[in-house]
């Protein structure tokens, strides 16, 4: 099974908009993918890559977040683990979390008598799975983080032998 050349490789007008080797090349395309899932990808030039994880982890995450509820599925102080997970997704998570924020209800007294009001909790199971799905969402997106870091540190297609650095492939 061969390696898919990027993008820029296979379609000229892409060439124009393949990021520069440079040594903010692989930050960029991380914080980027981690802001907005595959946005790393797209800003590496591979435009398909990155939409296909911009819609997966996105239906992802807001589909746990409908089927669990924005109060039970988003909430640091009760699932402080999962929402570490959830957080690797980034924008939507910081947009599920302002939802969260938003939809709580806020008063003076202690957290032990506040009651939440029953329409914005979600039965347990749903709940639970709302929580796991966009967990898993968050994960994903940590993969795909990653994958972005190695494709910007990856050599060009383009460079001669010569201009790979001793012990590169």
């Amino acid at each position: 099974m061969g390696l898919v050349p990027p993008e820029h490789a296979t379609n000229p007008a892409a060439a124009a908009y393949a990021p520069r080797n440079s040594l903010f090349t692989g930050p960029i395309a991380g914080f980027l993918a981690w802001l907005v899932p595959g946005l790393g990808h797209i800003y590496l030039g591979h435009r398909v890559r990155g939409i296909i994880c911009l819609v997966t982890i996105t239906l992802t995450f807001w589909t746990g977040v409908a089927i669990g509820g924005v109060q039970g599925t988003v909430d640091p102080r009760e699932r402080t683990l999962w929402f570490m997970a959830q957080l690797c997704t980034g924008g939507n998570t910081l947009a599920a979390y302002g939802l969260h924020q938003a939809v709580e209800p806020h008063a003076n007294e202690s957290s032990a008598t506040v009651q939440r009001p029953a329409a914005v909790l979600a039965q347990w199971l749903s709940s639970d799975v709302g929580v796991h799905y966009t967990g898993v969402a968050g994960l994903l997106n940590l993969l795909i983080i990653l994958d972005a870091l190695g494709r910007a540190d990856a050599p060009s297609p383009n460079r001669r032998r010569h201009d790979h650095p001793p012990g590169a492939p």
